[in-house]
């Protein structure tokens, strides 16, 4: 066997179905390949299967048991003795051997024989002094002409669908209309926010980042402002345990030694709430960027009252995926391009009177190891795509239409040829106006904030 199964494997059992010996179980307490029946899928494909579908890519090659192409075909010959694999099986030790290399020959040059003349005509002949060597004259094949420029095609212009409940006013009207009516990226705004760190930070880690992405500023971050809060809770549970010994005991007891052991409960209280919020970074040793930043006691419900006001503020209310939880080396595009074709990759954004949808697409074609990967572009071909705005959802379904493209999609794992993504929405809608371009879609969608301003768009 030389493929095995790290320990980073999250257990979401996509390799299982997809070995054609079998040879994947749940383990204890991750998944196991077991060596006396994986083949790396030689005589099946010529490339390993669950490797492919693998979203945190745990499956990899154990490098103290390599075995060769024989080794795993016999393997697979035994296993599989009612199949004939013949001698030219699939497999990934032969991938990429059957491209044709051309080998371009220049052309020979033209060797003019010269005139042979008879044999009295050389004595009739007079000396001639030598000609200086002709210019390139009409004897000598004139050179090419150069080619000339092939005439640009015009890439077909596509004519722009619409669906039902769509405005009658386009995309860039309405975006012109309903830009962001309030923004903390600039102003007043802005400066309230950067001030406000200390209490901000106390917020849920998602408001928290709504707010770095709103900001846009270098001296905001969910983790700036997480540190700043700890330190303010430092001061304020103590005054917190100080104002309940106060009022339960009296005011005398604030010059008591007694009100020491409320102070030293406060600190106690705030330390170890910190601990607790930092414990991303002490015990799992990540950097800050990739921790997550829980609110503090009172956080949750200053959250819940200052939602209304983020939300039309700052804006975001969805933003970008990490592609796989805990996948920190390099592939990170590569998993985010796996997103996309799941349709998860899109960010949310409230404008005030309507909701901003941006979708990113598929763009490129995966390599891995797909049949006949070589003959095809590496440039994803466009999806067709339906909206269908129901029951306060929005409802994105793409579909990849090129039939080479479709073949392979639909036999390999982790590469749907088509996808449907449902977009809960929380606002009473009149409807929406949409635009794709470069592979990315655009919706505007459009409130019914009382139905007068919003009629006139039909």
């Amino acid at each position: 066997m030389a493929t095995m199964i790290t320990n980073e494997c999250i257990n979401c059992g996509a390799c299982e179905p997809e070995c054609p010996n079998n040879a994947i179980s749940q383990g204890d307490p991750v998944y196991v390949i077991d060596p006396l029946l994986c083949t790396e899928c030689v005589g099946f494909h010529d490339y390993e299967a669950c490797a492919a579908v693998c979203p945190v890519d745990c499956c990899v090659t154990d490098p103290n048991n390599i075995e060769s192409e024989e080794v795993l075909i016999a393997r697979a010959r035994s296993l599989h003795n009612d199949t004939d694999f013949g001698n030219d099986y699939q497999s990934r030790f032969r991938k990429g051997n059957s491209e044709e290399k051309t080998t371009i020959v220049p052309p020979a040059k033209q060797v003019t024989a010269p005139a042979v003349e008879p044999a009295g005509a050389a004595q009739e002949k007079t000396p001639q002094l030598p000609k200086p060597a002709p210019v390139a004259a009409a004897t000598s094949t004139p050179p090419p002409a150069p080619p000339k420029p092939s005439p640009q095609v015009k890439k077909e212009v596509k004519a722009k669908k619409t669906f039902p409940h769509e405005l009658s006013k386009g995309f860039e009207e309405l975006s012109a209309q309903y830009k962001r009516s309030g923004s903390l990226g600039q102003g007043f705004g802005k400066q309230l926010v950067l001030f406000s760190q200390p209490v901000l930070g106390a917020l849920p880690h998602a408001t928290k980042t709504w707010l770095e992405a709103a900001v846009q500023s270098p001296l905001f971050s969910a983790a700036g402002c997480t540190g700043l809060n700890i330190l303010h809770n430092m001061l304020l549970y103590p005054l917190l345990c100080m104002a309940f010994a106060a009022i339960s005991q009296g005011p005398a007891i604030l010059f008591s030694q007694r009100i020491n052991m409320y102070v030293f409960v406060g600190i106690i209280l705030a330390v170890a709430e910190g601990i607790y919020r930092l414990r991303d970074g002490v015990f799992g040793v990540k950097p800050a960027d990739e921790m997550i930043f829980p609110a503090s006691i009172y956080g949750a419900p200053l959250g819940l009252v200052l939602q209304p006001l983020l939300a039309k503020q700052a804006g975001v209310v969805r933003d970008l995926p990490i592609p796989v939880d805990g996948f920190y080396s390099k592939g990170f595009v590569e998993k985010l391009e796996r997103e996309r074709r799941y349709g998860n990759v899109y960010t949310l954004q409230d404008h005030g009177e309507a909701l901003l949808l941006r979708m990113e697409f598929p763009r490129w074609l995966p390599d891995i190891g797909l049949a006949n990967r070589a003959r095809l572009p590496d440039e994803m071909p466009d999806y067709d795509y339906e909206l269908v705005l129901k029951d306060g959802q929005l409802i994105v379904k793409g579909k990849c239409t090129d039939e080479s493209v479709r073949k392979i999609s639909s036999s390999v794992g982790a590469f749907p040829p088509e996808f449907t993504t449902v977009i809960p929405l929380q606002e009473k809608l009149l409807g929406f106006a949409h635009r794709f371009e470069n592979k990315n879609l655009e919706v505007l969608l459009v409130k019914d904030n009382g139905g007068q301003r919003g009629r006139s768009h039909h």
